[in-house]
């Protein structure tokens, strides 16, 4: 598949992409993707559970693991509930990447075009793989902006004791 980008690129399960994803940095976006995964299958599987075409136990399996990749990019882009399990770590990369192997059917089917919703889906899928790998410190950058972004609330919330100075006094002082 094609690249429409220049600079470094990966291939992720047939799939060229930037390397890091152009979607990386943009959490409200990949906690939104995150979600819509998660509706999509709970909308999707009692109907493949009533069909037969699947299972009732892998129909759980796999909503508890979008749900922890939910709840994953919740508390990345929030700081609220709690982050993902790391024992659900294997489990959230095989989804992923399970529904980077069924977009390249799609785009194959297509002869190898992905439409614009495609195309932003994939780049959403890819970043939040990408998150996933072991080097990525994703998890302990997001806990260092939860505490910092604590602290600036804790000061914002004191009230401030009025001095008596004025601006001019505070400027000849200097």
């Amino acid at each position: 598949m094609t690249p429409f980008f220049d600079g470094p690129t990966r291939i992720w399960r047939g799939i060229e992409a930037q390397d890091p994803p152009w979607a990386a940095s943009d959490y409200p976006d990949l906690l939104a993707m995150a979600e819509s995964m998660l509706a999509a299958r709970e909308k999707r599987f009692p109907a493949l559970v009533a069909a037969g075409k699947m299972t009732a136990e892998a129909a759980a399996a796999e909503l508890a693991t979008f749900a922890a990749i939910v709840a994953d990019w919740r508390w990345i882009q929030t700081g609220e509930g709690a982050r993902a399990h790391l024992s659900t770590l294997a489990a959230r990369q095989a989804a992923l990447d399970a529904s980077l192997d069924t977009i390249g059917e799609i785009v194959r089917e297509n002869g190898g075009r992905f439409s614009r919703e495609l195309a932003l889906q994939t780049q959403h899928v890819i970043a939040m793989r990408w998150h996933l790998e072991p080097q990525r410190q994703t998890h302990a950058a997001a806990a260092a902006t939860h505490r910092l972004a604590a602290a600036v609330a804790q000061v914002s919330a004191k009230p401030t004791e009025p001095t008596g100075e004025t601006p001019a006094d505070l400027r000849s002082a200097a």
